[in-house]
């Protein structure tokens, strides 16, 4: 087991990320150490739902706590108001009071959409994340940003919302599908751009043999790679909770990532779309602060090692620049992007012109 504090001001703000295996079974013994009050509502999506839902209702209705799942439908769209308001009419309904309890069990869709719901419910009430893909373990689980989307973009409406856990149990990603492990490898990698070097080498290595077993062997390594890039993003987020400055760092990789989501009407997978974000930022650091291009080239000979993609698909460029234009991050009329000084290294970048994305948009698209 290994617990990484996130240490944040404020009184009862701080809280835990547990790394252990076979953690699920012990979720009772864990939350009875943090809750007050003894009514759960499990959010869960209807995959998720299905392979562990009962079972983890069962558990935690042995532990004493009162517990009733709520799901919801797979995949981006169900960040939605309409599914908020569902979800909130079913808490009202159900008897939900304050000092009830929401925990989240699934991937970054169900983290965000449950924290969003517990940010505004009563003003707010508590929320616990049981990550289940390893994108949510090592990113969306961590840091309390919950979001919801609009048809203009991506994560426009949102709140933070810090979670009184975060319970990771690598042996979920037993049971996930090889595309669902490689999303979440865009955000390890991620972590290791900005501020891991050697955790760029350790996927390079040992890593990249580990993500191809599909048993997921190598337990200990597995816990080191998600424990280092889940202690990345609680390094950032206890130094900078609300993205004033250090953890914009953050969004490496995702300035352009949201805009092919939107282009894409949220069909193509998240990870996917970082992947591609990470690339062209690779290639605009190249560009612009001095990143040597044998290490661009060396940075996406990695995402293509890894199975990810560096390459944009063949969407309407004119709608990819259309969703930069009404990215959250934009400052004025420049394009917001963090880019790398070295491997281990980033920086906020305020004012990449569009016609740079344009032009890296024309020369790396997939035909």
């Amino acid at each position: 087991m290994k617990v990484i504090p996130v240490n944040l001001p404020g009184q009862d703000r701080s809280y835990q990320i547990v790394l252990d295996a076979g953690g699920r079974q012990r979720l009772g013994d864990y939350l009875s150490q943090l809750l007050p009050g003894r009514r759960l509502w499990l959010v869960s999506d209807t995959l998720v739902a299905r392979l562990y839902g009962q079972e983890i209702v069962d558990h935690l209705r042995a532990q004493g706590f009162q517990v009733e799942l709520l799901t919801v439908a797979r995949g981006e769209r169900s960040k939605s108001w309409p599914v908020a308001a569902r979800l909130i009419q079913q808490l009202l309904a159900q008897g939900t009071d304050r000092g009830s309890a929401l925990l989240a069990l699934g991937g970054g869709v169900v983290g965000d959409l449950t924290g969003f719901v517990a940010a505004l419910f009563m003003r707010g009430i508590p929320v616990v994340q049981v990550p289940t893909t390893l994108l949510a373990m090592v990113d969306a689980s961590i840091g309390g940003k919950t979001a919801i989307n609009l048809p203009a973009g991506k994560n426009l409406v949102g709140a933070f919302q810090q979670p009184s856990l975060v319970l990771i149990d690598p042996e979920f990603l037993l049971t996930l599908p090889a595309r669902e492990r490689r999303q979440g490898l865009a955000e390890v990698v991620k972590a290791g751009f900005i501020r891991d070097q050697g955790l760029l080498e350790l996927l390079a290595g040992p890593g990249r043999r580990l993500f191809g077993d599909r048993r997921l062997t190598d337990r200990d390594l597995l816990l080191e790679i998600v424990g280092r890039a889940a202690a990345i993003k609680a390094t950032v987020v206890a130094a900078d909770e609300r993205e004033g400055d250090l953890r914009r760092i953050l969004n490496f990789g995702h300035t352009l990532g949201h805009a092919l989501e939107k282009a894409a009407h949220f069909r193509l997978p998240h990870g996917e779309a970082v992947a591609v974000g990470m690339a062209a930022a690779l290639d605009l650091s190249a560009a612009l602060t001095g990143l040597p291009t044998s290490a661009a080239r060396e940075g996406k000979e990695l995402l293509t090692a890894l199975g990810l993609p560096t390459l944009a698909p063949p969407l309407p460029e004119a709608e990819v620049l259309q969703a930069l234009r009404v990215d959250k991050k934009k400052q004025g009329q420049h394009l917001v992007f963090v880019l790398l000084r070295r491997f281990g290294e980033a920086l906020v970048q305020p004012d990449v012109p569009v016609a740079l994305v344009a032009e890296w948009l024309a020369h790396n698209r997939r035909t």
